[in-house]
């Protein structure tokens, strides 16, 4: 990290405090709250977004998941303006996690994809390895095992080209058990061994790295299994049992719960879930409420052999008292996610069906669910990369403003119902002119709408917008609230410019903003176009 410029106090705290979170140690509250008072006093959007990344991690280990991603949403403008992309990325793939454990899969998907485009791009390899586990995980979590270990294999090889660090083994020992696990699932018992034998390789050979003890007698238990150490395996699975008495223990094995519950499940005596269960309960789990809900098979089949058709009853009570408290927010989001399941269930081995997959994953969260055009997510992630490259290329980049004239005397003369089919009608005017990689339209807000021109002519923008203007008018949508048309209409401000020196997106944001005010000031149902020749001089086009 670029310190160059910052006082040499502020420079060696905050090497000392990157040093240390390398070898593993997480600033605590004091730490960040110091790197977030040099952020203020120096004016550096770099302390500010290293900060407010380090007060997530902070937040996230006291399970804060709320300020976690609080923090993280804020940190997100201050890497990309500093092109922090490494910490950007590791900024999404915590927002990933967050989510899931907030249990909304489908945002959690969408961050980890969003994670490793900066990681695919700037070839961070470490970072690509946790994302694909990430996703893994979570696809483990919605019964998509097969799918999974794609994965996981990608991430295991990910792992293998990184630069060793304190995390690397920890993390790459606990994606090879995970993935194991799967394979065991499936009645890949070889794979699954094979993976046991490449793990005990990365031991011997790094007897000094940092990894869970308790998650590797875990997955040991069912290797031994696997290779007919029934009583090595029971005394495996009594001995971690014990353990999980210890706070610290059960809290390190919080998240592998239900894939121990699996293993359990699979020995011979039904004891040791039984004890696992018990262990569970007096922990009382209810607040990680995505460990509680992916317990619930194992605890409530327990429960019907036993007969404890009382117990059964009160248990999927609470289940469902649970899940209604935690999902009523993410409602819309889990109805998505059913989708998703349907969806992937369908996903064969082939790895381009894979990322076709992914794709339409991404889309979901990308896209205004009214419209179908990119919402302000996708548009920033979108504004972002052409303003780069037209930057970098020295090309011009146009933004386009426009929203729909008297559109509130719309909605109440007509209804909402009716607004909505009128925002409808005008996205299908724009997706009609979208040209991948040229023109890129989204909803702004509202009744408002941007259109992003790249890779063209001044002329040939002047052209599209004058087109988008005169389709909205064929429409002949009656508008009799309207005092310039007697027709639904729109206004529109557009901007062009070689982006240079210190330009920012918002630069051009704010001129077409000024553009369509002109525009609207003007009489409305009209463009006012601003070339970076003539800056000043508004060209009308009625």
């Amino acid at each position: 990290m670029d310190l160059k410029g910052l006082p040499q106090t502020v420079q060696n705290f905050i090497e000392e405090t990157i040093q240390n979170r390398e070898n593993g140690k997480f600033p605590d509250n004091e730490t960040c709250q110091k790197v977030m008072e040099y952020a203020a006093d120096t004016g550096s959007q770099k302390l500010a977004g290293l900060g407010l990344y380090y007060l997530a991690e902070y937040y996230w280990q006291n399970d804060q998941y709320e300020n976690t991603l609080q923090c993280l949403t804020e940190s997100i403008g201050y890497l990309k303006n500093e092109q922090m992309y490494e910490l950007l990325a590791r900024t999404y793939n915590m927002m990933g996690a967050v989510s899931d454990r907030k249990n909304n899969r489908m945002v959690a998907l969408s961050s980890y994809y969003n994670c490793l485009q900066y990681a695919e791009k700037y070839h961070f390899y470490y970072i690509q390895g946790m994302a694909e586990s990430n996703i893994a995980y979570t696809l483990v979590r919605m019964r998509l095992r097969q799918e999974a270990i794609q994965h996981y294999r990608t991430a295991i090889d990910f792992y293998s080209k990184s630069e060793k660090t304190y995390q690397l083994n920890y993390n790459r020992i606990n994606c090879m058990i995970e993935c194991g696990c799967c394979h065991m699932y499936m009645g890949e018992m070889e794979e699954a061994l094979r993976l046991w034998n490449q793990i005990e390789q990365i031991i011997r050979e790094a007897p000094e790295s940092y990894y869970s003890k308790i998650t590797l007698e875990m997955y040991r238990i069912s290797c031994e299994l696997l290779q007919g150490h029934e009583e090595e395996a029971l005394k495996l699975a009594a001995d971690l049992l014990e353990q999980l008495s210890d706070r610290d223990v059960f809290e390190e094995i919080m998240d592998e719960l239900v894939i121990l519950a699996g293993i359990l499940a699979i020995l011979p005596d039904g004891k040791y879930l039984e004890e696992l269960i018990r262990i569970i309960d007096e922990k009382h789990i209810e607040e990680h409420y995505n460990i509680f809900l992916d317990l619930y098979p194992f605890k409530s089949e327990l429960l019907q052999k036993k007969g404890l058709t009382w117990e059964y009853i009160d248990y999927t009570r609470q289940y469902f008292d649970i899940y209604e408290k935690y999902q009523q927010e993410n409602r819309e989001a889990l109805i998505n996610v059913i989708e998703l399941q349907n969806r992937l269930k369908n996903v064969t081995l082939d790895w381009t069906n894979m990322k076709a997959s992914n794709r339409e994953l991404e889309s979901l969260a990308m896209h205004d669910e009214l419209t179908g055009l990119a919402n302000r997510t996708f548009l920033h992630e979108h504004f972002t990369s052409s303003f780069e490259h037209a930057y970098e290329e020295h090309e011009l980049m146009g933004v386009e403003l426009m929203d729909i004239d008297f559109f509130k005397e719309y909605n109440d003369h007509y209804g909402h119902l009716a607004g909505d089919q009128c925002l409808k009608a005008i996205a299908g005017v724009l997706r009609k002119q979208q040209v991948p990689g040229k023109i890129f339209c989204a909803r702004y807000g509202g009744d408002e709408f941007m259109i992003l021109y790249t890779g063209m002519t001044v002329e040939k923008i002047r052209r599209v917008a004058e087109d988008i203007l005169r389709e909205v008018r064929k429409l002949k949508l009656p508008h009799e609230c309207s005092n310039c048309s007697n027709y639904v209409s729109v206004s529109q401000g557009v901007f062009v410019r070689i982006p240079v020196g210190n330009n920012k997106e918002w630069d051009f944001t704010s001129r077409a903003d000024e553009l369509l005010y002109k525009a609207k000031s003007c009489g409305r149902n009209s463009i006012c176009l601003s070339t970076e020749r003539f800056r000043d001089k508004f060209i009308e086009i009625k």
